[in-house]
Order: structure tokens, then C-alpha cells, then sequence
């Protein structure tokens, strides 16, 4: 009995480990939840930070396939508005991203729209 009490409980504590989330890495740009992906480029990073001064979130905006993503944790990226970086985290159930660190990338990319003509 108290060996398949403790099988029992080696696999239970295996599963909980295996499901604990690991902390993955994504290259983007850091916007505001107002311009979304069309502020994911070089030229728009003075827009950015005037809409999240003005109140608005910063959002995490992917390289491949400009997906959209919620910050859990914003003030993490708060000195990183505008820039092109690479996030480490984990998606939360809820979909939006708990980042554990920011790394600057080079800032290619200045892309279509989004130049401080465009400025809200």
C-alpha cells in the first residue's frame, strides 16, 4: 500500500513540474495598445511614448505575424516604448504576456505608417 501511495505521488509531483510554465523569448516592438501593430516600427517610437504618457498601455507587438499582445506586468517595458526588443516570459491564461526581462535589438525596420506625422 505505501509503495503505490508513493508511486502515486512521485507522478503527481512530476506532472506538477511538467506543467509549471517555462519562460520563452519573442522579438517585437514595444507600442501602445492605441496604434498596436501599425506603431511597430523605428519611426513611430515618439508617438508611442506620447500615447502611453497620455494613459494609453503599452503592448507587446510580435515580428512575426504582428500579433498583438497584452503586457500583464507594463511597467517592465516601461523604458523600452518604441523600441525594438526581445521579451522573455511566460503567457498567462488569461493570453496577455508576464515579461522577466527586455534585451534591445538593433532598430531596423522602420516600416509602413506610423511617423510622427502620424502622432496622435
Amino acid at each position: 500500500m505505501k509503495r503505490v501511495l508513493l508511486v502515486i505521488g512521485l507522478y503527481v509531483c512530476s506532472m506538477t513540474v511538467l506543467a509549471v510554465a517555462k519562460d520563452q523569448s519573442w522579438n517585437g516592438w514595444v507600442s501602445d495598445s492605441k496604434c498596436g501593430a501599425s506603431g511597430a516600427n523605428a519611426s513611430h517610437e515618439a508617438c508611442a511614448k506620447k500615447c502611453v504618457g497620455a494613459g494609453e498601455k503599452p503592448v507587446f507587438v510580435t515580428d512575426k505575424g504582428q500579433q498583438i499582445i497584452s503586457l500583464e506586468n507594463p511597467d517592465a517595458v516601461k523604458d523600452h516604448v518604441g523600441h525594438h526588443v526581445q521579451v522573455t516570459g511566460s503567457m498567462n491564461s488569461s493570453g496577455s504576456l508576464h515579461v522577466a526581462s527586455v534585451k534591445m535589438l538593433p532598430q531596423s525596420g522602420a516600416g509602413s505608417g506610423g511617423g510622427m506625422s502620424d502622432m496622435h
